[in-house]
Parts: C-alpha cells; sequence; structure tokens
C-alpha cells in the first residue's frame, strides 16, 4: 500500500514489501528480487533503516545477512496499523465503487497484524 500511496521510492518499496511479511527475513539477493530494487540501492538504504531501528538484522546464512521489520519498535507497529488501516479503507473504498455498479460488495480478508 505504501507505493501506492507514497510513490515508487526503494524505501517505500521496500517497507511495502516487509509490511506484507513482518514475520519473514530476508537476504538482500532476495530482496531485490522480490521488490525489483536494485542491489546496490539496497546496500545504500538497508543501513539508514537498521540505524533508525526499523530493520533488524535476525541471522547470517552462510555470508548473507537476513533482514526484516524490527516489529517491537513502536515506529514500526505503528507503520503496520497504518498499512492495515489503508488496506481495509481501499477496500471498503472498492466495496462501494462495486456496489455503485451492481456489483456484490466484497467484504475485506485482510487480517489484522498482530503487533506485541
Amino acid at each position: 500500500m505504501f507505493s501506492e500511496i507514497f510513490g515508487d521510492s526503494p524505501k517505500a518499496k521496500l517497507l511495502d514489501f516487509l509490511g506484507d511479511h513482518p514475520t519473514f527475513d530476508y537476504n538482500i539477493s532476495a530482496l531485490a528480487e522480490y521488490t525489483n530494487i536494485s542491489r546496490p540501492t539496497l546496500y545504500k538504504i538497508i543501513p539508514e533503516l537498521l540505524s533508525q531501528k526499523i530493520l533488524i538484522e535476525t541471522r547470517k546464512v552462510g555470508r548473507s545477512k537476513m533482514y526484516k521489520l524490527h516489529t517491537e519498535n513502536k515506529l514500526v507497529q505503528h507503520i503496520l496499523r497504518f498499512d492495515f488501516e489503508i488496506a481495509d479503507i481501499i477496500a471498503e473504498e472498492e466495496s462501494k465503487q462495486d456496489a455503485s455498479y451492481g456489483h456484490r460488495p466484497v467484504k475485506s480478508t485482510a487480517c489484522k497484524p498482530e503487533i506485541a
């Protein structure tokens, strides 16, 4: 949702992807593949997000470092809630549009993130 609202910046794309998968960790290669962000750009923005405690390094697999959202960080918790609320609002608006075109409304199937 972040990319749709805040544009296609690499940080927005990365947070958008990781927000959809907050319990999983990824290495740089996987993040590059799943987000279509170049590896050099990821090598530039990941240290920034680590220093802001938005991401954490979870482990090493071979020589690859694994990263995920730092879900214990209050800011990240708010980001995840915001992402869920945006998805819910968009689903609601799309449901209203479908109803106005004679389609059956569809209830949102988005799951609220479990946040400590």
